[in-house]
């Protein structure tokens, strides 16, 4: 199956990957869902909410907080 992974501490998308649906019956691997992030433009990154179980799409530049 294929699986979308995003930075754990700020939920940018990082790219896709596959995972084998028998070793992940139960939970995804942290960092990784299945759900696809929406088609993005230039300047536009997905950031995935794990609270909500959804991306959005931002233009905002995102830094790492200290």
């Amino acid at each position: 199956m294929k699986i979308y992974l995003f930075n754990m501490e700020n939920g940018v998308y990082l790219g896709e990957d596959f995972a084998d649906e028998a070793a992940f019956s139960a939970e995804l691997p942290p960092g990784a869902t299945s759900i696809a992030p929406p088609p993005f433009q230039r300047r536009e990154v997905p950031v995935f909410l794990p609270d909500e179980n959804r991306w959005e799409l931002t233009s905002r530049m995102l830094t790492r907080r200290p």
